[in-house]
């Protein structure tokens, strides 16, 4: 399985990969939402791990343009607003996963797990 982590903060990004690279997955990084996509043209992923803020865009538009390339793509948002628009906004692009950060490694964990499994899951913040 391939996920794709979508983060400009390297550390942050650094640590993500580090932890979803000890589980049954391939890891890819990009910092930017042009960047990701050109990545997943290239190599497609079946999980994407994106930030809601990008410095060349939104994480949801992001988002939602690699669920047209690919509907089953398990996409998961990474936001620091617990907030109830976003929330469903997210919801209506198709987005399956909603994470709060600084969430838990376990709630992490669940979400790809659960998508690496392809199963729908219902729109919690963890």
């Amino acid at each position: 399985m391939k996920v794709l982590i979508v983060e400009q903060e390297k550390i942050v990004a650094q640590s993500l990969s580090y932890f979803v690279g000890r589980g049954p997955f391939d890891v890819f990084l990009a910092s930017s939402g042009q960047e990701a996509l050109s990545l997943f043209k290239t190599s497609p992923c079946d999980i994407v791990l994106c930030s809601d803020r990008l410095p060349d865009g939104d994480g949801i538009e992001v988002l939602r343009q690699l669920l047209k390339e690919n509907p089953r793509v398990h996409s998961i948002l990474m936001t620091v607003r617990d907030d109830e628009s976003l929330r469903k906004e997210a919801i209506e692009a198709g987005i399956r996963k909603y994470l709060v950060k600084p969430f838990d490694l376990k709630q992490l964990e669940e979400a790809l797990l659960i998508g690496s499994f392809g199963n729908y899951i219902k729109h919690t913040s963890g």
